[in-house]
Order: C-alpha cells, then structure tokens, then sequence
C-alpha cells in the first residue's frame, strides 16, 4: 500500500502572521517616535495610520507578484512576456502611488487628522510620484524575489512529484512481474498429492494458501517486517521440500537477531526461486547453500547452487533483471549485489543497508 500523500500546508497563514508582525512593529515605532503626531493622538489613530501604511507595502509587495513576475515566469518564450512585464511594472507603481495619495489625502488627513506634509515646502506631484517610487522599491523587489523563489520551489516540487509518481508506477509494474514458475509448479505438486491421496496433501494446501495471503495482503506495503518475509522464504522452501518428496538438499543458516526489521517485500525470492529452477536439489553432495546474517541495521544475503546441465532455460532472467532494478529503486547506495555466473555455479551475494 502507498502512503498517502501529505497535505501542503497553505501559505496564507504565514503571510498573515508576516504582516501582523509587521503592523506591531509599525505601532511601536510610531510610539517611540510622539514628535511625527499631533499631542493627544488617541491609541487607534495609531493602529489605523499603520494599518493603513501596511496597505500601501502590501499592495506594493504583491502586485509585481501578479503584474510582473507571471509574465516573466510563463513558460512561453519571445519578446511578448517581457513587454507585458514592463507594463505590469508600470502599472503597479502608479496602483501604488495611487494607493498612498487615497489614503494619505482621503482618509489619514480628513479623517485622522493626520498631514504627512504639513512642513513638507518641496512637495509636488512629481515629487510625490519620485518618492512613492523610492520609497517602497524595496517592497516591489521583495515581492518579485519571493515569486522567483516560491515559482523554484513548486517547480521542483512537481519535480519530485512526477519522479515519485513514476517510481511508483514502476514499481508497480515490477511487482506484477514476479515470476509464476514457482506457484504454478507448486499447485501441480499439490494435485499430484490431492490425486494420490497422500497425507502431506493438506498441509502443501494450507501452507500455499499462507502464501498466497502474504502476497495478496502485505506484500504490496513499501516495507514488511523481515520476519514475515523470511516466513514467505520458509514457506517456499518448506513447500519445494514436498514438490521434490522431502529430496531437496539445502543448507539454511540464519544468524543475528530478528528485532522489527524492515524490508522491501518479496525482495529475496526471485534469488531462491532462481536456484530451485536452475539448481541441482537432488545431490547431498553438492546442497544449496543459503545464509543470512542480520544486525540491527543490514542484512547479508548469500546463495550459491550447482548448475543443472538439464536446464536449458537462460540463466536469471525476468527474475533477476526485476529484483535489480528494485533494488535500484529501493535502496539507492544502500546496498551491493555481486552475481558470480560461471559454467557450473552461480552465486548471489548482497548486502542491504535496511
């Protein structure tokens, strides 16, 4: 099962608390500041006249956002973006300006009763138009770095989305390309039990049907507890074991502790699959040899089988291929697989960081 996709936090809230701190800090100046208000100012003419400056920041910092940086950042390509960049900026100075001569002449003065420029003898409008201008520039490039940046940011974002979306996918894929040989050849031993009235037909039934539930139900998961796939494995040898009427010769050792680790499911059974098909199970002299070494942390994976000269089949196929590119998908510069292939033997050794 796939987890679930966590929910993005919005980002209102964060420019929220951004501005309201910014409205506190603006208070607490003018207050340290009596000389710039007429005596006897009440508490709100404070809270309003900030206010009301926060607007005019506000307006600044967001409409190069809307005006400016949305054009720039389209991903179309030509001259057009950038003229209707440079008008967006155009634009949102006079807005700006416009913003500030409302509220300082329309709504601070007449009805605050606050004059910005009662001692100010230079003002004119072109002076007033300059030093809006001047005045929140900064605003404007904090507005246009905060697009910049937040437009990287949901880029690689999405990015990682798409990647995700597709490793996804193909694990997917992969798990669908276990291989069948060994299920399929298991439920013709059980028949040939079922058919001959042996007693070990129950048993073979229910141990496949423990099988069969491992991997409908918990093997989709990202991770399993490793002792439940070395029960997977257990399984599978136990049921090879009465396929080939108790004349399998294998040595199984596991050492280290199991203590909740966790593991990619059905990652070690192509490996043992592989050696049942392609391996001689018959000579005590020359038994499979499977070892597992745990610690907390890692897991050593060993298997070595005698080739059988009577298999024809090619040697690994979709199996291997499959349990390398999970691997690679899974446990990137977490693990090392070494496959030694010779005209007799074959052996598996891997490593895994869990």
């Amino acid at each position: 099962m796939l987890a679930a996709r966590p929910r993005t936090f919005p980002e209102w809230p964060v420019h929220l608390l951004i501005w309201v701190l910014l409205l506190v800090k603006d208070v607490l100046a003018m207050h340290a500041a009596p000389a710039a208000m007429p005596p006897g100012t009440a508490e709100a003419t404070y809270w309003l006249l900030s206010l009301g400056y926060l607007l005019i920041r506000a307006a600044a910092f967001y409409l190069p956002v809307w005006l400016v940086a949305r054009p720039l950042l389209a991903s179309t390509l030509g001259w057009q973006p950038f003229v209707r960049a440079a008008a967006g900026l155009l634009l949102a100075l006079l807005l700006i300006t416009g913003l500030r001569y409302g509220l300082e002449f329309h709504v601070f003065k007449p009805l605050l009763g606050f004059d910005n420029y009662e001692q100010n003898t230079a003002f004119t409008a072109q002076w007033f138009i300059e030093n809006s201008v001047r005045f929140h520039f900064d605003d404007v490039l904090y507005g246009l770095l905060y697009a910049v940046i937040r437009h990287n940011l949901l880029a690689e974002r999405r990015r990682r989305e798409t990647q995700q979306a597709h490793t996804t996918a193909e694990l997917t894929f992969l798990r669908s390309q276990l291989n069948p040989h060994f299920l399929f050849n298991t439920i013709n031993d059980i028949y040939a039990l079922v058919y001959q009235k042996s007693d070990a037909a129950p048993g073979a039934l229910l141990k496949l049907s423990e099988l069969l539930r491992y991997m409908l139900h918990e093997a989709h998961h990202d991770r399993v507890l490793l002792s439940r796939e070395l029960d997977y494995l257990n399984g599978l040898i136990e049921l090879q074991r009465i396929g080939t009427k108790d004349n399998l010769h294998l040595n199984y050792q596991l050492r280290g502790p199991l203590n909740g680790q966790l593991i990619a499911p059905m990652l070690l059974v192509s490996f043992v699959e592989n050696a049942f098909k392609h391996g001689v199970l018959a000579d005590a002299t020359q038994p499979v040899t499977l070892q597992l070494d745990l610690s907390a942390t890692t897991l050593d994976f060993c298997l070595h089988n005698t080739k059988n000269e009577q298999q024809k089949d090619q040697l690994g196929g979709i199996g291997l291929a499959n349990v390398r590119r999970r691997l690679a998908l899974l446990y990137p510069a977490r693990h090392t697989l070494r496959i030694a292939d010779t005209p007799t033997d074959f052996q598996v050794t891997l490593h895994l960081d869990l």
